[in-house]
């Protein structure tokens, strides 16, 4: 690669299934009297022996039925993390970007078929990939994140120079010759949205998406900032949390640049799914998951039950929330520092909250 003004690191995750599988756990109900207190005790341990910090909301039939915060929003300041702790999200924000899309195709403003070339000519393969290629990770665009040096992830990238980065990554595959996540695939995905909207992509999702879902806690990000309530994110070195680097908000539009709390995913997951987002048809093509992929969402299994979300990592933050629609029944997690895996983490909570046997960490 030629010398740019910034490299990017392998931030984004992709997604863990939730993987049980013990015949013996059919038939059971989410959040039937479950064990408070044990869920309670669940989060203290992993605070205490710094296993893990962050926040979680769990809601049934539309209503907060349990949420903890564990650990230090800022540790230098000895700032606890509590219900309005807002967090990067990482590739959840993916989800969002997906929908505001879905939101401008009901619009005809855009068509699942319409070629990257009506914007973005200069792009490789752009007369052959499609909105949906992109979508659906089919576009066959090198993965930009992928690529790291040690240089310098803090400084502000514009659409230009990010556009010149993909150019010179290039491609990796034929569109829609096979599925391969990537995160270039959003972040132009986002700047067809502020072309689209003659908005920044902060006011398109603040218009079509936070305000009439009354997400009060969730916008797209800027330099972290404590006295809004803003978690820093840390990893862990030798049993005590060390401040991470902090990623150039701008070199993550649309695939992982967005803040929030845990209620306002649910909340953000539950609209969609009862039709407050996007329209019928738009959402049917959203949860059709096809090589592990749908629009903006995945699936995963937790033994007979499936639910949709997303899942992500930037930084030292990690986040993961599903909704299990035929349960009405959503788990949102947000952390800024892990050591115990975040799935481990979301198979406790669901385990303790469906009343299974669940042993302690």
């Amino acid at each position: 690669m030629k010398n740019t003004p910034f490299q990017i690191f392998s931030i984004l995750i992709i997604f863990s299934l939730i993987s049980c599988s013990e015949e013996k756990n059919e038939g059971f109900e989410f959040g039937t009297q479950f064990d408070r207190d044990k869920m309670d005790t669940f989060f203290s341990i992993l605070e205490e022996k710094n296993l893990d910090m962050g926040s979680i909301a769990i809601f049934k039939n539309g209503q907060l039925d349990y949420q903890k915060s564990f650990g230090k929003a800022d540790i230098e300041k000895s700032i606890s993390a509590t219900h309005q702790t807002k967090y990067r999200i990482a590739s959840i924000s993916k989800s969002f970007t997906a929908s505001i899309i879905m939101q401008l195709i009901d619009e005809n403003k855009l068509a699942l078929n319409t070629t990257l070339d009506t914007y973005f000519s200069e792009l490789p393969n752009s007369n052959l990939i499609t909105i949906e290629s992109l979508l659906r990770h089919r576009s066959g665009l090198y993965n930009y994140t992928n690529y790291a040096d040690g240089t310098d992830i803090t400084q502000t990238a514009t659409r230009e120079q990010l556009i010149d980065l993909f150019i010179e990554n290039g491609t990796v595959f034929e569109p829609n010759e096979q599925t391969e996540y990537s995160n270039t695939n959003y972040v132009i995905l986002a700047f067809i949205i502020e072309i689209i909207d003659n908005k920044t992509f902060s006011e398109s999702l603040k218009d079509r998406i936070t305000i009439p879902l009354g997400l009060e806690n969730t916008y797209n990000g800027n330099a972290i900032n404590t006295s809004n309530l803003e978690a820093l994110s840390y990893t862990l070195e030798l049993n005590n949390w060390v401040l991470a680097p902090e990623t150039n908000i701008s070199l993550v539009i649309g695939a992982g640049s967005i803040v929030s709390t845990p209620a306002d995913i649910t909340t953000f997951y539950q609209n969609l799914f009862n039709g407050n987002v996007v329209s019928e048809n738009s959402f049917k093509q959203m949860v059709a998951i096809n090589n592990a992929f749908g629009i903006g969402l995945i699936s995963v299994p937790f033994y007979q039950k499936t639910g949709f979300g997303h899942t992500g990592l930037l930084d030292g933050f990690q986040s993961a929330s599903y909704y299990f629609p035929n349960d009405d029944v959503s788990i949102s997690i947000t952390f800024n520092g892990v050591s115990m895996p975040v799935n481990d983490v979301i198979v406790g909570a669901l385990s303790i909250y469906s009343g299974l046997e669940y042993s302690l960490p």
